[in-house]
């Protein structure tokens, strides 16, 4: 849709300003629960588990966000036509745990792991099948299943077919955040202050509640009708 709107734009730009704002995984899903990058606490390690070989993901902080949002509106001779792509930067979750690990002092590790493996671990068996829109009619052969959804979302970042224009974005935001570890630390002082604890206390599973999810399906354990 967004392609198709700026499409028109392309023909019509005098007469239809039009935007669009593209963002990407958050990056609050990486200490969240019930998300495809949600770690675990094996022998005392955060470790994340995901199918991402040596490839890097452009996780997004929410709360740069509408920092872009409003730019976009606040420059409609420059955004017009525009498709922001923002993120933090190109994290390998490799670096993204040796940023957690810098921050909190706790051990943490990433682990290449294979598809199979993944979509069997525990937390992902039982959904892999299902819907990925869970308003989805199962037996709709257009419908995509969880897993197909996400064994291409992986496989996006993995390969490194998605770039960002980081120039772009330190001109538009220059007090973005622009790395891991900067998010880690803002994000665990926050946590203290807020009293949601630190990071290292709400990684662990037996902190986890229904407010600790990030996604809002998640928080509804995907019920709910349109």
């Amino acid at each position: 849709m967004a392609e198709w709107v700026l499409f028109q734009n392309e023909k019509k730009r005098d007469r239809m300003g039009a935007a669009v704002f593209t963002s990407g995984p958050y990056i609050e899903m990486v200490i969240s629960p019930l998300t495809p990058m949600t770690p675990t606490v094996e022998d005392g390690v955060v470790t994340w588990r995901v199918p991402l070989g040596e490839g890097a993901v452009p996780h997004v902080a929410l709360e740069d966000c509408g920092f872009y949002v409003r730019w976009l509106f606040d420059h409609p001779e420059r955004a017009n036509g525009m498709d922001l792509e923002v993120a933090i930067e190109h994290m390998t979750y490799a670096d993204m745990a040796a940023a957690f690990e810098k921050v909190t002092g706790h051990p943490a590790r990433y682990i290449d792991t294979d598809l199979d493996t993944y979509w069997n671990s525990p937390d992902l068996t039982g959904i892999a099948d299902h819907p990925a829109g869970y308003n989805a009619d199962p037996d709709d052969k257009s419908t995509m299943s969880f897993r197909d959804n996400f064994t291409g979302f992986w496989n996006v970042w993995k390969h490194g077919i998605i770039t960002r224009d980081y120039a772009l974005l330190d001109e538009i935001h220059p007090n973005r955040i622009r790395t891991a570890e900067e998010w880690f630390r803002r994000e665990d002082q926050l946590g203290r202050e807020s009293g949601k604890g630190s990071l290292w206390e709400r990684v662990q599973p037996e902190n986890w509640t229904v407010d600790s999810a990030v996604l809002k399906s998640s928080a509804d354990f995907r019920t709910g009708k349109l």
